[in-house]
C-alpha cells in the first residue's frame, strides 16, 4: 500500500507540474499513473481469488455465485477508474455515461442471484 500511495503523490505532484508547462501532458501523466495502480492491484487478484476459494469451500455458496460477485467487483473497478479519469479529462458527460453503463452492466450479470433468491422466496412461500 505504501508503494502505492507514494506513486499515486509522485503522479500527482508531476500531473500538476506538467499541467503548468503542458494541459495535456498533465492529463497523460494523470492517465499513466491511473493504469499503473489499477496493473498493481490486478497482481494481488490472485490473492484474493485464492482466499474467495477457500472460504467457498468453507461454506455452502455455490463458485457460480462468488464468479458473479468478483465479475461484479472487476465491473465496479473498470468502470469507475474510466469515470474517474474521464473527469479528469474535463469530459464529464462521458464519465457519467460510462457509470450507468458501469450500473446497467452490473445489473445484468446479477440477474442469475436475484432469479434464484426470487425463486427460494416463492418456494418458502409455498
Amino acid at each position: 500500500m505504501l508503494t502505492i500511495g507514494v506513486i499515486g503523490i509522485v503522479g500527482v505532484i508531476l500531473a500538476v507540474w506538467f499541467k503548468t508547462i503542458k494541459p495535456e501532458y498533465g492529463i497523460m501523466i494523470s492517465v499513466v499513473v491511473c493504469i499503473f495502480i489499477f496493473g498493481y492491484s490486478l497482481l494481488r487478484i490472485s490473492d484474493i481469488i485464492e482466499i474467495v476459494d477457500r472460504l467457498s469451500g468453507m461454506t455452502s455458496i455455490s463458485k457460480d455465485y462468488i464468479k458473479i460477485l468478483l465479475k461484479i467487483t472487476g465491473i465496479t473497478f473498470v468502470s469507475e477508474i474510466s469515470s474517474d479519469i474521464a473527469k479528469d479529462c474535463g469530459y464529464l458527460a462521458v464519465a457519467n455515461q460510462v457509470q450507468i453503463f458501469g450500473k446497467l452492466t452490473v445489473l445484468v450479470v446479477s440477474l442469475p442471484v436475484f432469479t434464484e433468491l426470487i425463486y427460494a422466496v416463492t418456494s418458502l412461500l409455498t
